[in-house]
């Protein structure tokens, strides 16, 4: 958990990235952006897979992640990205990985989720958000996502800004 944080710092903070040893090479991407900042941490943590429905929200690390040699599993609804990355760490041992867009993207997380909290996985979800500027306002996809995923998580936290 605390390695965990000091990733998520990582992101909110300005840093060079260096070429990744886990058979990615970041530095062929000319500039820094936050899906090659989440790409380095899953390589940090031994992630070969993230489990996707893709959406505009998460394209970004869906592109760091392809670039730094994760292969990125596009599945057909969001439910399936997390039983598929609770597998991924029951088997191996490692951090599953979902990645899903916001609002309903998130909610329809919940059942695998909960399932993955029960069973003790190591999984992260990323789930999307719509513009800091528009939260609150009633935009596509603005719904309380602390508030839904709270119960069931040993920690989250919402990245503003990538340095």
């Amino acid at each position: 958990m605390q390695r965990l944080k000091q990733i998520v710092k990582q992101i909110d903070t300005p840093t060079q990235l260096k070429p990744a040893g886990c058979g990615g090479d970041l530095s062929k991407t000319p500039r820094q952006f936050g899906g090659r900042l989440a790409a380095e941490a899953f390589l940090e943590q031994g992630v070969t897979h993230v489990f996707t429905l893709t959406g505009g929200h998460i394209s970004p690390i869906l592109v760091g992640c392809n670039q730094a040699g994760i292969r990125v599993v596009d599945v057909r609804d969001e439910v399936t990205t997390v039983f598929a990355a609770d597998a991924v760490a029951r088997i191996t041992g490692t951090p599953g990985v979902a990645i899903v867009t916001a609002g309903p993207g998130l909610t329809n997380t919940i059942t695998a989720v909960k399932n993955a909290q029960m069973a003790e996985s190591p999984i992260i979800v990323c789930g999307g958000a719509t513009a800091i500027l528009l939260k609150g306002r009633g935009s596509l996809q603005d719904i309380d996502q602390f508030a839904l995923m709270k119960p069931h998580v040993k920690w989250m936290t919402s990245i503003k800004r990538v340095a």
